[in-house]
């Protein structure tokens, strides 16, 4: 027998995995995977339909609003999962503080858990923007101007930084860095860049080779960084030094 989904909206049954909106009440549908058994749910529901794990989120009434650096409107404390954040209700954008974007970043199991509650549709390579252009926007805890950031340099999810305070998405790019992460995405950039690294070593000993040659020296020694860290961790300090 075919499993079947229910639209968390309406609970009307959705026989395809992957619909893109119920046929029912209209709503928008995302697929993401549950963070404890990784089975097909969609995005917005409370309980795993596989393994019935819940879909925590818990909006903290008592801390202060942060001003939503996109719309102007507020930007109200939840806690998804174990991950604190600010969400803003009228446009769907979320803040994070720095430690804790990159404790979320470097746990899988906590992206998977974010990834499956938090609103908007992931998609590496589209910058979703509230509005049209490019735009600079104010921290909402220092109100200074913040950095775009292209995060992990070749993701297309640009970001805005504030490097002491955290980071805001729009609505839609916490998800898409996430899976951007998930899908293999800083590994292939770590590739890209040691081939690039290999290729600068290489004609770098070209050219003191040739210079050698000129000056009658009979050796030179080049030092190429090829340190094994981690590109992850690489980007998220980048992000935030």
């Amino acid at each position: 027998m075919p499993f079947s989904l229910n639209c968390p909206a309406c609970g009307a049954a959705v026989p395809s995995a992957d619909p893109g909106r119920c046929e029912y009440c209209g709503s928008a549908l995302t697929t993401v995977a549950c963070p404890s058994c990784f089975g097909v749910m969609f995005a917005g529901m409370q309980f795993c339909p596989h393994c019935g794990v819940k879909a925590s989120r818990i909006v903290d009434d008592s801390a202060a609003p942060l001003p939503c650096p996109g719309c102007r409107g507020e930007m109200r404390a939840v806690q998804v999962g174990s991950t604190p954040m600010h969400e803003c209700a009228s446009c769907a954008s979320v803040w994070l503080y720095g430690d804790t974007f990159m404790q979320l970043c470097q746990d899988r199991q906590e992206r998977g858990a974010v990834a499956s509650i938090i609103a908007g549709p992931a998609s590496i390579g589209v910058v979703p923007t509230v509005g049209t252009g490019v735009r600079y926007v104010h921290c909402p805890t220092c109100k200074k101007v913040m950095n775009r950031e292209n995060f992990g340099r070749q993701s297309g999810v640009v970001i805005d930084v504030c490097k002491t305070h955290g980071v805001w998405f729009e609505r839609g790019e916490l998800r898409s860095v996430l899976a951007f992460i998930d899908g293999g995405g800083l590994e292939r950039a770590r590739v890209r860049d040691e081939a690039r690294k290999i290729q600068e070593r290489v004609s770098l000993e070209q050219a003191f080779k040739e210079s050698a040659r000129a000056t009658h020296h009979t050796s030179f020694s080049v030092r190429i960084d090829s340190s094994p860290e981690s590109l992850l961790v690489e980007a998220l300090r980048g992000l935030f030094s």
